[in-house]
């Protein structure tokens, strides 16, 4: 029988040079540009712009509307400077672009809510049986998730 000879390693190291962090760190630059847009416009929500990606170092701005894409263009030199002073000091620049079908879709990003995720009877039952065939840290840690799920499953009754 074949040997692991690698130790485990932390899965946000793991992670951190996959496509789903760079991703994630690109949503959140982009976010973070949303929020400094709003503040040059003096907008308490951005309904008729947005920031929409970074795109060859230039941050795309996407507007719904004629009036609005005339403002940002009157605007620029005062976003950029904001914009390379906040967030991005390497901005080569600001590309603004009306939306095709002249809707801005809002980017949500779902926040999960902490321990939402509840644990069955039966569940708990199992990882007491699990854990009578472990040691150590594994039996402890199964244990205290069984005692867990306990403790959840009579706050719903």
């Amino acid at each position: 029988m074949a040997r692991y000879t690698q130790k485990p390693q932390d899965i946000s190291k793991v992670l951190s040079h996959s496509t789903l962090a760079l991703q994630q760190q690109q949503v959140s630059l982009v976010q973070q540009l949303n929020q400094v847009l709003a503040e040059v416009l003096q907008l308490e929500q951005l309904s008729f712009c947005q920031v929409s990606c970074i795109r060859d170092g230039r941050a795309v701005i996407l507007s719904a509307s004629a009036p609005w894409l005339t403002r940002l263009k009157l605007q620029r030199d005062a976003i950029l400077d904001n914009f390379r002073r906040k967030i991005l000091p390497d901005l080569a620049g600001i590309d603004i672009e009306a939306s095709p079908n002249g809707q801005i879709n809002k980017l949500q990003v779902p926040i999960p809510q902490k321990n939402s995720h509840h644990l069955s009877a039966s569940a708990a039952v199992a990882l007491r049986a699990v854990a009578k065939g472990s040691d150590g840290a594994l039996k402890q840690a199964l244990l205290k998730l069984a005692q867990n799920a306990d403790i959840k499953n009579n706050k719903t009754r």
